[in-house]
Order: structure tokens, then C-alpha cells, then sequence
């Protein structure tokens, strides 16, 4: 009663909810250990041979289903008659025991095995206004805005386990590269690699004769020293050793963003609807294993971006695209992770309902047509076709673009009829 004389709130509202889900999403008897039978395994028995079979991986009898605990907090205002209304939200949720295919000690035989491993954290604050911000007879316009804040942090991994790698099966020179760490107090996924310093220049050398040979003071990029030339890719030494090697690689990017959002008008005038929708995300990176493939790879009759052809020569020194055949060795970098912010132009609906007073004499009672595009305009910095893509969709491996088709532009018309 004692909010009744506050007139301009019209409605209001706290909620919160706690509760404990389960998962049990890995394949089927995956904690059994299943045995191989190839037609050409065989083994010498009473001097013959005879069929023999081999376990294919470990299993698990102790595997047991992943738990999330969430907590939620909200509000629900409304103000000056329902004229304006927000609501805001909190959540923090952890689930424990994650099923995962972990890692095991070689001596057994085996890479990995189904285990319950490690707790990771995901919470965050989500906000939606909605207003009514005119309305009249014979017009109206009303407004939905969205955004959303998440984060995730790896709480715990396996025993004794700081970090988790994660390869990326895509191209038989780099599958075996672990391209993802996952890091306790860091986000579930975080990209790994080298830090991509531009090109070796000429006064990184001295000139013996005719030939350049890569002074003491300047570090290699992973190859022999005296095989890099001017124009050769370049990476960044860590650790100042001189040398090139795992012990330098990092982490060099977030495919995480900042925040999301979407922001969408309603618009009616007479008998005319228009629906706008537009789609933001902000602060998060992309891979563009593209690039890796189609800037200098160095492949026989494979064709190259246009880029390529500003590669570094002896007439054009430049820091962005290395020399032909100067891509030194299969690694991941920096150097082709890439903003992935955009705002996305993603529907537009307009449509038009006939008077039903006029449909009475042909047994119609309403009639609404209407024509709709999607993926309309997308304002980025990426150079891929999407910004918004991950063709190794998973936790681990997100934002990774790899031949991936873009989202598709589409116009569609159409007709609502109710007799």
C-alpha cells in the first residue's frame, strides 16, 4: 500500500530463484572401455594365427553426470503507466564435475579418456528496456533495447592441472597445434599462440658479400637462423632467449565480447506495420584461418588473396604481408586475429492489414501482406565474410573461421489470410 503514492511507478517487482541441473550430454557408454576388432589384427596362437581384438579407449566407471548451481536476481519495473518498463537481471551460475575428454599419461596408451574434471563459473547482468514512446490513434512506436554482460572463469581443472590446450581439426599442417588454452582464473577459452611482430627488415642482418646473415642481437622466428631473409615473418621472444619455440607462446586473444545486445522499433501507422531489428556485438576476436591458407601459404595452384600482392619485396618493405615463401613455420599468431565487433542490420518487416469491412463480401475476415528481409547490412572491421561464425562451434573452441559460408541476405514476401 505504501507504493500507491508514488504515482510515475506503475508496477514493480524483485524475484530471485536458486536451483541444481544436471548433464550427462557425452556419447553413449562412454564409460565403458570399448574393444576393436580389425580384420588384420591377429596374433600367433599354437603356431597359427588367430583373430584378435584391442580397447580402443579407457573407460570410466566413476564417470557421473556434470551439476550447475544458479542463483538469480531480478526487477521488474514499470513506470508512467506501463509507458516505460525495464528489467534487470544477475545470474552467477558453476558447474562442477565438467565431462570432458581429459588427457592421460602417455605410459597408458592412450592421449585422453572421458573424466570428470574441473568447475568453471559463468555469471553476468542483463538489461532490457521496453517504452511505448508514442502512441496515438493513428500512430505508434514502440522500442525494445537489449545488452548483456557475461563473463566466464575456469574455477579448477584436473589434478594438478593449471592449463588446458585445445587443438582445432581443420588443416593437416596445423591439427596438431593447440590454437586454445584453457586457464584457471582466466575465461573457458582464450587464444594461443605467438605474438606477430611484422616482418624481418634489412637492418636486422649484416651483409656478408652478397648475403644477409641475421644478427646475434635479433631473435629467429622458429627456423634455422641462417635460413631467415629479409621480408621473413617475425615473432615476438618472450622469454629472450634468441630462439623462437613453444616456450614463447601466449595468449593472444579473447573471442569473448564485452557485451551483446539488440535494439528493435515497432512502428504502426493506419494500417501499416514496420518492424526494425537491429543486432550488436561488441569487444569480442575472430580467428581468420583464411588467411593462413590464402596470404602466402606457400602451396602449389593455390590462389591468394588480393592482398598478397602488397607482400613484402625488396621495393616495397612493409610490415604487413611477408615476402613469398617467407611464412617461416606452421604456427599460430596474432597476425590474423581479428576484431570481430559489428552491428547488424538483421530484420526489417513491412507489412500492411487490409480494412476487414471491405473482405466481409468475399468471406475473408482479415488480411495482412507483408515482405521481410533479413541480413540486410553488417558494419564491421573484419575482413572475413562474418563476424559473427565459429565453424568449430564448441566452449573450448569458439570464433573460428575456416570456409565458413556468410549468413545468407533473404527477402521474403508472403500473405496471412483468416476465413
Amino acid at each position: 500500500s505504501f507504493m500507491k503514492k508514488i504515482g510515475f511507478i506503475s508496477d514493480a517487482k524483485i524475484r530471485t530463484s536458486y536451483g541444481v541441473t544436471g548433464n550427462n550430454r557425452i556419447p553413449d557408454f562412454a564409460y565403458l572401455t570399448a574393444m576393436g576388432l580389425p580384420y588384420n589384427a591377429s596374433y600367433p596362437f599354437n603356431n597359427s594365427l588367430v583373430k584378435g581384438s584391442y580397447p580402443r579407449n579407457i573407460g570410466n566407471r566413476n564417470l557421473r553426470w556434470e551439476s550447475t548451481a544458479q542463483f538469480d536476481v531480478g526487477m521488474d519495473v514499470g513506470l508512467f503507466k506501463k509507458r516505460i518498463s525495464f528489467e534487470l537481471d544477475y545470474y552467477n551460475k558453476t558447474t562442477s564435475d565438467l565431462l570432458l575428454n581429459a588427457s592421460v599419461p602417455n605410459s597408458l596408451g592412450f592421449v585422453s579418456a572421458f573424466k570428470n574434471i574441473g568447475k568453471v563459473e559463468n555469471k553476468g547482468i542483463e538489461f532490457t528496456l521496453n517504452t511505448s514512446t508514442i502512441k496515438s490513434n493513428k500512430f505508434s512506436w514502440n522500442t525494445n533495447f537489449n545488452i548483456s554482460f557475461n563473463r566466464t572463469k575456469v574455477l579448477a581443472l584436473s589434478e594438478n592441472q593449471e592449463t588446458m590446450l585445445s587443438n582445432v581439426n581443420w588443416d593437416s599442417g596445423y591439427r596438431n597445434l593447440p590454437l586454445y588454452v584453457a586457464k584457471i582464473g582466466r575465461p573457458i577459452a582464450m587464444f594461443y599462440g605467438y605474438i606477430w611482430e611484422g616482418n624481418y627488415q634489412y637492418s636486422d642482418f649484416d651483409q656478408v658479400g652478397s648475403s644477409y646473415r641475421l644478427r646475434r642481437d635479433v631473435s629467429t622466428n622458429g627456423t634455422d637462423r641462417e635460413d631467415i631473409r629479409p621480408g621473413d615473418i617475425k615473432y615476438k621472444d618472450i622469454n629472450g632467449d634468441g630462439i623462437i619455440n613453444t616456450n614463447d607462446q601466449t595468449i593472444i586473444g579473447d573471442p569473448n565480447p564485452d557485451f551483446i545486445g539488440g535494439f528493435s522499433n515497432n512502428f504502426n501507422y493506419k494500417n501499416f506495420d514496420l518492424n526494425v531489428f537491429m543486432q550488436f556485438s561488441y569487444g569480442n576476436e575472430v580467428f581468420n584461418a583464411n588467411r593462413l591458407l590464402f596470404e602466402g601459404a606457400g602451396r602449389v595452384q593455390t590462389n591468394m588473396f588480393e592482398e598478397y600482392t602488397n607482400r613484402w619485396t625488396p621495393e616495397n618493405q612493409n610490415n604487413t604481408y611477408f615476402r613469398t615463401n617467407g611464412y617461416g613455420p606452421v604456427a599460430y599468431s596474432t597476425r590474423v586475429i581479428e576484431d570481430g565487433s559489428f552491428l547488424r542490420l538483421k530484420t526489417v518487416s513491412l507489412g500492411y492489414t487490409i480494412n476487414p469491412k471491405s473482405l466481409k463480401k468475399i468471406g475473408i475476415s482479415s488480411c495482412r501482406v507483408y515482405a521481410s528481409a533479413q541480413n540486410l547490412v553488417t558494419w564491421t572491421k573484419y575482413k572475413g565474410f562474418d563476424p559473427e561464425v565459429s565453424a568449430k562451434n564448441s566452449a573450448l573452441t569458439p570464433a573460428f573461421d575456416y570456409s565458413v559460408y556468410p549468413r545468407a541476405k533473404t527477402i521474403i514476401t508472403g500473405l496471412n489470410l483468416t476465413l
